[in-house]
Formats: structure tokens, C-alpha cells, sequence
């Protein structure tokens, strides 16, 4: 069983649709979305279409919810504010209601293994805490029962085992695993990021792909958003 995890997309067109054929020829057995699917990029509703067409699952991110209205607009600052604010203005109703529709949490069981998809945290999700360090994830991996907590959030890849100087996957210990952000990345690389589990192996692979940044950049037109700003919002 080959899992292919995605997250933070951001409504980075171009990036999603570079990671989609990337990951596609790696063959996976299942694709799941981490959250984030709107927020600092231009094209919200492609990019809901897309994974909409794929019947890709998903959870709620922070960005998503602050485009619905669960999370006020208040919490995030300039200028992704305002591109909420645009998101809000311009989705359709149909991707809002999908966006809405979005849990905080999905569980799932693979050969006997179980496996948890958050966007943040599985601890006080709503509250959208960064698991930035190895301490945060083994703090929470002490606090939930599943072998496997996959999230997002912090836009960087990485892998967190519960026991102190396991690296990699390894059988008998449980983990936290970040695929990192397609549409945009913050470790000063920026090809877009995913990560594929193969639950048979017991391996995790992280990949990077690069994507037609320039064409994300051209995107942003549609916005009114100068070239400045969408460079900042695209940490290019």
C-alpha cells in the first residue's frame, strides 16, 4: 500500500499540477490531502476543481477555514488577509460548500497499522499549533494512540519517530510525518513538496518537484496583487 501525501497548496495552481504528475508515476494506491487548499495564492477555485476531480480526501486547514468563516479573518495578517478576503469574494458556491464541508480530523487503518490525517495538530486541532520540532511531535505522538500522524502546517517536510535517534521508518515505533507544502514551500527550496508512505515497506520517500513558478506569479494579475507582493506571498 503506497500513500501519497500532499498539503498546503495554497491555490498554487501550477504547483499542484506538477506534484499530480510527479506522484502519478510513483504509482500510489491512495492520495490524501492535509489541508490548506486556499490561502496566499491566486487560483482557489482551480485548485479546488482539481482535487475535487480526483476525489482526492482532505481535512480542514487553517486557510480553508479562514475562507468559510470559521476562523475570523482577523487572524491572519497582511497581506494574506486581504487574499482571504478576495478568496471569500470570488470562490463559488460549489467549492465553498466543499471547503465547509471539510473535517479537522480523518482516521484510517492500513494492515493493522492506524493512521490519523490533521492538518496541525491532533491535539486541540482548532487551535492550529505548529508541531515544529521533534519535542512537539513526540509530545503529541505521547497524547494519541495511532502508529501514524500525518500533518501540514509548517509548510517543511519531515519525519519525527516516538523514541529519541530513530531516523527513518522502522517497524515498532510510531510517527509524525510532514509531506511538506506543494504551493509554498518556506526551506528555502522552492519546488513544490510531497511525501509517499508505503506502508508495505515501511519507508517514507519525500520528494520535490519543480513547477512553473512564473506562471503562479502571472496569476496573481487576476488579483490586482503587484508583482512584489506576490513574490512575498509565494516565498519566491
Amino acid at each position: 500500500m503506497k500513500l501519497a501525501l500532499i498539503s498546503d497548496i495554497h491555490a498554487n495552481l501550477s504547483a499542484l499540477e506538477a506534484v499530480l504528475k510527479h506522484l502519478d508515476a510513483q504509482s500510489p494506491d491512495a492520495i490524501f490531502c492535509l489541508g490548506d487548499l486556499v490561502g496566499y495564492g491566486p487560483q482557489p477555485n482551480e485548485v479546488i476543481d482539481l482535487i475535487r476531480a480526483r476525489n482526492i480526501p482532505c481535512v480542514e486547514g487553517n486557510h480553508d477555514a479562514g475562507v468559510t468563516g470559521r476562523m475570523p479573518i482577523d487572524h491572519f495578517r497582511e497581506p494574506n488577509r486581504s487574499v482571504i478576503a478576495w478568496t471569500r469574494a470570488n470562490i463559488t458556491p460549489e467549492n465553498m460548500a466543499f471547503l465547509k464541508s471539510l473535517e479537522l480530523m480523518q482516521s484510517a487503518e492500513y494492515g493493522g497499522r492506524s493512521a490519523l490525517f490533521v492538518h496541525s495538530s491532533p491535539v486541540e486541532p482548532h487551535k492550529w499549533h505548529y508541531l515544529n520540532s521533534a519535542v512537539k511531535c513526540r509530545a503529541v505522538l505521547e497524547q494519541v494512540p495511532n502508529d501514524l500522524v500525518f500533518v501540514g502546517h509548517t509548510h517543511i517536510p519531515g519525519i519525527v519517530a516516538d523514541e529519541l535517534g530513530v531516523m527513518g521508518m522502522e517497524t515498532g515505533y510510531r510517527y509524525v510525518i510532514n509531506p511538506g507544502a506543494v504551493g509554498q514551500t518556506r526551506d528555502e527550496d522552492t519546488r513544490a513538496a510531497y511525501a509517499v508512505v508505503d506502508l508495505d515497506a515501511f519507508t517514507c520517500t519525500f520528494h520535490r518537484v519543480s513547477y512553473a513558478i512564473e506562471e503562479t506569479l502571472e496569476a496573481y494579475h487576476g488579483m490586482g496583487v503587484d508583482r512584489a507582493t506576490a513574490k512575498r506571498l509565494l516565498h519566491v
